[in-house]
């Protein structure tokens, strides 16, 4: 038994390495970067970058349920071949949602001129990046889909190089610009996504309609459910620096943005645990059952709960040396408002093994309704405490929302019980996907 621990650790040692790196280059670029900008941009036009990066999250919280989050599940059930045919077709389905959104944004610039001019130009170079954006955000999921960790982290060195240059060179010309640093965001995402595309991991061929419309069916089956949590919780996580821009203004936005920047490590540390882990905790439960979900689900709350708390600790002892980094006074005198993004945080922490054991049964009905019950809690907190705290009270009304969410997805989590659907030969599921390749 100890000689199985021990090669089963010498194999995932490399893995989780990788995708450490990979994590961990994507968490220093996007802090370095929003120091860069913070610091080097006015503090209105800051609060504009956010708001279109919230835009763009937006955009990848439906990518990643509709078409991101559901491919383990559904790639872990067929063999070598059929999953080479799957990787083709969700290229071709990414660059579709990616053009398809990327229209939608197009069509709504002549409201948001008679809104908020300032962001018109910005939104038009969002709408141009945004299909790279998307393929990149598959590409990387694939690697760890494929056990082409090293590939990935490879890729992110490639996209953070690229995005810290141009952004140090647009700083020395005197060029920067909120356009010029969404652009640099599709730049980015061309290289990265070059390099995984050379590496073989996935390949632009023909496939036949059959196959792709039966995968679109699969992925909106599996993640239909988990678009409309990932709207929610846009909503109520990154949907609260539009509310704060209305409350309080663009520069209160540029400022909560800057100190819910120095959260980014940890998310993305976590993040890492969670490409590496899920595809393969997808294998297992499809081979052992029930047990090893809910099993996961405890401990992993335990485990990335405690890492968010330990962190978010070092944070708030340490607050007032790590913000002089912004070189701007209005940030430094906002360290209360640490406390409510540090709470937040590890609350969404707290339920993410009990999201990841359901995603691996393909139970997401319930992430959407424990993102729903949670939106209605932020929405009446928001009404409530922001007459009382201003601008504040939609971070502490973030905060209640996640509390109740948590609670909900983790009681489902301990409630795991048998279905008919787990009790469904394998081989029948596979055979539908045979049928239609064969075609």
């Amino acid at each position: 038994m100890l000689t199985a621990a021990l090669a089963i650790a010498h194999r995932w040692k490399g893995r989780l390495f990788s995708s450490v790196i990979d994590q961990g280059s994507f968490s220093a670029v996007n802090f370095l970067l929003t120091i860069i900008y913070a610091s080097s941009l006015r503090l209105d036009d800051f609060g504009s970058y956010v708001l279109v990066w919230t835009v763009s999250l937006f955009i990848e919280g439906i990518a990643v349920s509709l078409i991101v989050d559901s491919m383990p599940a559904i790639a872990s059930r067929y063999g070598r071949h059929g999953r080479r045919r799957i990787d083709a077709s969700a290229l071709w389905l990414v660059l579709l949602f990616g053009g398809v959104t990327s229209l939608l944004l197009l069509v709504t610039l002549p409201v948001v001129e008679v809104i908020a001019p300032g962001l018109v130009v910005p939104l038009a170079c969002l709408a141009l990046v945004n299909p790279l954006q998307r393929l990149h955000l598959f590409l990387r999921r694939l690697c760890y889909i494929r056990d082409r960790q090293g590939v990935t982290a490879t890729a992110s060195i490639a996209y953070g190089a690229t995005c810290l240059l141009g952004a140090v060179g647009l700083v020395l010309s005197g060029t920067l610009s909120v356009p010029a640093a969404i652009l640099l965001w599709g730049v980015g995402a061309a290289v990265a996504s070059s390099v995984i595309l050379l590496n073989g991991v996935a390949r632009f061929r023909a496939v036949g309609v059959a196959s792709t419309v039966w995968l679109g069916r699969r992925l909106w089956q599996s993640g239909r459910w988990l678009v409309g949590a990932a709207i929610i919780f846009w909503f109520i996580n990154w949907g609260v620096f539009p509310l704060i821009a209305a409350f309080g203004g663009l520069e209160a936005a540029g400022v909560v943005r800057a100190l819910q920047n120095l959260f980014t490590p940890i998310v993305q540390f976590n993040a890492a645990l969670n490409l590496t882990i899920l595809p393969r905790l997808a294998d297992k439960v499809a081979m052992q059952g029930l047990s090893v979900a809910r099993s996961f689900a405890f401990y992993g709350t335990l485990a990335f709960t405690g890492i968010v708390a330990i962190y978010s600790a070092i944070i708030l002892l340490n607050s007032g040396t790590i913000l002089a980094i912004y070189r701007k006074p209005e940030i430094l005198q906002a360290t209360r408002l640490l406390w409510p993004l540090a709470i937040a945080m590890m609350l969404e922490a707290a339920r993410q093994g009990a999201a990841m054991a359901l995603l691996t049964l393909t139970r997401t009905r319930i992430a959407f309704f424990s993102r729903m019950i949670g939106g209605l809690v932020f929405l009446g907190s928001v009404f409530l405490l922001t007459q009382a705290l201003g601008f504040e009270g939609v971070l502490w009304a973030n905060v209640a929302a996640q509390f109740v969410g948590a609670i909900l997805i983790i009681a489902a989590a301990v409630a795991i019980r048998d279905t008919s659907d787990e009790n469904r030969p394998e081989a029948e599921r596979a055979s539908v996907l045979v049928r239609v390749l064969n075609k």
